[in-house]
């Protein structure tokens, strides 16, 4: 999966099947991976990668995504269930820990981020 070079979403992570995008305009973060395409505010993008890290060692996996909102009103998708293999969660939790991980690196270039 390659993103095209858009001036309204900055690019977080870009590898295949895994596109991690941040709107420049409202600050939401767009997470293509495999058929699934969602939208997150940075307390999803936490739920989320919290959710995979603390699941136990399987084979398979099944994440309940309503699970990570506040309430199931507030979901802005229709999966309520994401079935994953053991690389699978490996690749989205990587994809999602260096997303967050660009983010902290903006904040810091920009000096809005404390450096404790």
């Amino acid at each position: 999966m390659k993103a095209a070079n858009h001036a309204s979403h900055h690019i977080l992570v870009d590898e295949p099947g895994l596109l991690l995008a941040q709107c420049r305009c409202c600050g939401e973060i767009e997470l293509y991976f495999r058929n699934i395409t969602m939208a997150l505010n940075l307390i999803d993008l936490y739920a989320l990668i919290r959710r995979l890290d603390n699941l136990a060692t399987a084979s398979r996996y099944i994440v309940g995504l309503l699970d990570v909102r506040d309430t199931t009103v507030r979901a802005g998708f229709q999966a309520i269930g994401l079935q994953l293999t053991e690389g699978e969660r490996d690749q989205l939790a990587r994809g999602l820990n260096l997303a967050c991980l660009r983010l902290d690196l903006d904040l810091l270039m920009r000096g809005r981020l404390s450096p404790n």
